[in-house]
């Protein structure tokens, strides 16, 4: 009962907020999920939004060379479906975990990159909402800078990935990495886009004539609160 009281309290404010009611049909596949005893990796799916992924579905082929910060579910779910995934972790208890699930599902075509933050004794200047600075609000990271762990996109040549997502640390930082490393026609997935500065410095990804934007707003696995996967298309 508290679940379904949780869930109800989070559906109003989206439905409020949004004038629409359309996350409703969702309720049933979250709780499904929420009672399942299951994991995003071992149903090999992104943790987010339930119709961001079924847009990844459409989007992603065979052909498709991904990049990753945030490694996981999203990691086995883009290596099914698509050439290659180069995935870079900073938590090396989770790239262990992973690395063996990948093992067991015999999955060849992953480069896991494990980077983990270095501390720095500037961090308390540092801004984590500027994207320059490469720090980040969480706890655990506090002292941390994420500089190396974003650059590692920079080891590729500019518009060589088809989709790039930006679902682990200092998320402003990859999204400005990110941007020269997308090939016209290819995706920038930013999940949690609803912590707002995540995207502040990036007007331009509202510019409809360069970026086709879809966002997608609801309930996520295992979780109470609804959330946001922004998507946005390189046009040019």
């Amino acid at each position: 009962m508290k679940q379904l009281l949780l869930y109800i309290k989070f559906a109003l404010q989206f439905a409020i907020e949004n004038k629409t009611l359309k996350h409703i049909k969702q309720y049933k596949r979250w709780y499904s999920d929420m009672h399942s005893g299951k994991t995003t990796m071992s149903l090999g799916l992104p943790w987010m939004t339930y119709d961001a992924i079924a847009f990844l579905e459409e989007i992603t082929s065979e052909e498709n060379n991904v990049f990753e910060w945030g490694s996981g579910g999203s990691t086995i779910f883009f290596a099914a479906r698509c050439k290659q995934v180069i995935s870079v972790e900073h938590d090396k208890e989770w790239s262990k975990i992973l690395k063996k699930k990948l093992d067991k599902l015999d999955i060849n075509n992953v480069v896991l990159q494990e980077i983990e933050g270095e501390k720095t004794g500037n961090f308390l200047i540092l801004n984590p909402e500027n994207a320059d600075d490469y720090a980040s609000k969480e706890l655990k990271s506090a002292g941390l800078s994420y500089e190396k762990y974003v650059k590692a996109i920079d080891q590729y040549k500019n518009n060589f990935f088809d989709i790039i997502v930006v679902d682990g640390r200092v998320r402003n930082a990859c999204i400005k990495r990110a941007i020269p490393h997308i090939k016209k026609g290819g995706y920038l997935i930013v999940d949690n886009s609803d912590r707002n500065y995540y995207l502040s410095e990036f007007n331009f990804l509202n510019n409809q004539n360069e970026w086709k934007k879809s966002e997608f707003v609801g309930p996520v696995f295992f979780q109470h609160a609804f959330s946001k996967t922004s998507i946005f298309k390189k046009l040019f």
